[in-house]
């Protein structure tokens, strides 16, 4: 059975998903049933996560781009 996980468009970083992660992400609606998320740290950090999820700003981690991460993969 394949696993769902969430996955911040700014750092990174990957985490399974479930009801209570789900709710500390950042959620970001594109349209079209996509969207982009940060993680509850980059959230914390930046108080300007979702400006920097629509530019695909990733200076918090070079070579990561927002819009591969965005949303959620299946493994």
């Amino acid at each position: 059975m394949s696993r769902l996980y969430l996955n911040c468009g700014l750092c990174g970083r990957q985490r399974a998903d479930g009801i209570l992660s789900r709710g500390y992400w950042g959620h970001l609606e594109l349209g079209g049933g996509n969207a982009l998320r940060a993680c509850p740290t980059c959230k914390e950090q930046h108080s300007d996560w979702e400006a920097r999820l629509r530019a695909g700003d990733s200076s918090s981690s070079p070579g990561v781009s927002a819009l591969p991460q965005a949303g959620a993969s299946y493994s």
